[in-house]
């Protein structure tokens, strides 16, 4: 499962140079955690998240403190460039879902812009991989029975249980190799099984998709 099949597109975006009051507002009304910075040619460069605000703008309240809360010597960042984290990571369209997944596990972050010859084209997050997880065996059985139908293999015939789907009657090792790639490519899928018409040539014994 490739990035480009589950990232959310458009990715919201801010240009360099923004007010933190947009920033503050975009955040909210767009629901995110994160918002990339982009420059003129869409090139991402810098990153402003929920944690860059929380850290410079929230203002003590008095009546939670038994001392004088002091006011902050700096004054409070006016654009997003004094905040925001420059020269970000980012992960092309073209990336293993199951490599970003690992990424923000390791991480801790939520979302990570993706880019195209370096300019942004979307953005993905913990929760677009978990819903590409939860797909079910139904919706895959239907989505990979039209395309199968749709390069002329209708004879193949698709079985799918808790996410392994087993493609049968397919005629030759080219054939079963297709069967294969397409199916691993699928959001969902965990699991491919492979039995030809012909069972000299059987790749049941299965194939796990990257991950």
């Amino acid at each position: 499962m490739l990035v480009r099949e589950i990232m959310t597109v458009p990715a919201h975006s801010l240009p360099l140079g923004a007010s933190m009051e947009v920033a503050i507002q975009l955040l909210a009304r767009a629901h995110v955690s994160a918002l990339p910075v982009v420059d003129p040619d869409r090139r991402v460069v810098g990153i402003v998240s929920e944690a860059d605000v929380l850290r410079v703008h929230l203002v003590p309240d008095p009546r939670a403190h038994l001392r004088p809360v002091e006011a902050p010597e700096d004054p409070w960042p006016t654009t997003l460039d004094e905040v925001m984290t420059p020269d970000p990571v980012t992960v092309m369209e073209s990336a293993d879902v199951a490599d970003v997944g690992q990424l923000l596990a390791d991480t801790g972050w939520k979302s990570v812009p993706v880019t195209h010859d370096g300019r942004l084209v979307g953005i993905v997050s913990r929760s677009d991989i978990l819903r590409a997880l939860t797909t079910s065996d139904s919706s895959i059985r239907r989505h990979l029975t039209r395309e199968f139908a749709e390069l002329g293999r209708a004879r193949w015939v698709v079985s799918v249980n808790e996410g392994q789907v087993t493609v049968s009657g397919t005629r030759g090792k080219r054939e079963a190799r297709l069967a294969e790639v397409m199916a691993s490519a699928v959001a969902g899928v965990r699991r491919v099984v492979v039995t030809p018409s012909n069972p000299a040539q059987s790749r049941a014994e299965g194939h796990q998709p990257a991950r």
